[in-house]
């Protein structure tokens, strides 16, 4: 133990306590972040083929609803919004992946249903903002 303690230098012990403090900014930037956009509202832009088929407003959203979009041929994903969190409920491709991905609530999260080019991306809208440009970013 002691020829261990020999290669270490009293400067080595510095750089190691600033990256252990240094490994905590993301978590710092990403909370303030959060923080920042906690009195926005929530929307859930749903969209296939990268046109935009509906804008819901999660945030005080109520009840229940369902609507299905559907693809070409016999393609269908059928969309559940349930209070403030959508989710495709069923759908017709192969493997699910879509169904899998379960309920979404928190911006940024997004839901993808690949075969039928089905995309759920939920975006913090600011109510403040001046210019609709920035409210939301819709995918082209």
């Amino acid at each position: 133990m002691r020829q261990y303690m020999k290669m270490v230098r009293p400067f080595d012990f510095i750089i190691i306590i600033v990256l252990i403090l240094g490994s905590f900014l993301p978590l710092i930037f990403f909370t303030a972040a959060e923080a920042k956009n906690a009195g926005d509202d929530v929307v859930a832009i749903v969209s296939q083929d990268g046109k935009v088929i509906r804008e819901i407003t999660l945030t005080g959203h109520q009840g229940n609803e369902q609507f299905t979009i559907k693809g070409k041929g016999t393609q269908y994903n059928l969309m559940e919004v349930d209070g403030e969190r959508i989710r495709i409920k069923e759908d017709n491709s192969p493997d699910q992946i879509g169904v899998m991905m379960g309920w979404k609530s928190d911006p940024g999260d997004t839901i993808v249903c690949l075969p039928h080019k089905v995309f759920v991306e939920i975006k913090s809208a600011n109510k403040d903002s001046k210019d609709p440009d920035t409210d939301l970013i819709v995918p082209n």
